[in-house]
């Protein structure tokens, strides 16, 4: 059996991704500043070690939101500008949606109507559940047979209890 210069595994074995990576929406963004929300460790707790990045279409929404003055958009923009900015063609939420397709990263948004968007994406969705926790939205693809896109790391189970019914 001789080998070749050209790879027969499947792509997913190929290509693998040092540390996950999680899109962070203006929403998200804003959140520890309206709610004192603790948004980098509740995304530790279920995506460890994950990438924090902020689409280009995000940082031009904060401006537009500092320039009307909106009072907790200035420390959301400067918190985006402490991560890395990720280009995207697009504008809006739509540059959202595709680069979050693109690169197989989940995102954090509190936006339902994003979220939406991109579970029908396939889009796996880091959603605020109450004041102090996220919880992790698995993306669907619609269609007959289809089987939902697999984008980011398998998510950590909670420890913290539940109430109400199992």
């Amino acid at each position: 059996m001789s080998s070749s210069g050209s790879s027969s595994g499947p792509p997913e074995r190929t290509r693998s991704r040092v540390r996950p990576l999680v899109l962070l929406d203006a929403n998200a963004l804003l959140l520890p500043f309206r709610e004192r929300f603790p948004l980098r460790a509740e995304i530790e707790l279920l995506c460890p070690g994950a990438e924090l990045v902020v689409p280009v279409s995000v940082l031009r929404e904060l401006d537009s939101l500092v320039e009307r003055g909106v009072r907790e958009a200035e420390p959301a923009r400067e918190l985006a500008r402490s991560f890395r900015a990720l280009p995207t063609s697009g504008r809006g939420d739509a540059g959202i949606v595709r680069a979050a397709v693109e690169t197989g990263a989940w995102v954090a948004t509190a936006d339902r109507a994003l979220a939406g968007r991109l579970a029908a994406h396939g889009v796996t969705v880091l959603a605020p559940r109450d004041r102090a926790r996220l919880e992790v939205r698995p993306g669907e693809v619609q269609g007959s047979g289809a089987q939902p896109r697999r984008s980011g790391p398998s998510p950590r189970p909670r420890s913290r209890a539940r109430r109400g019914k199992g």
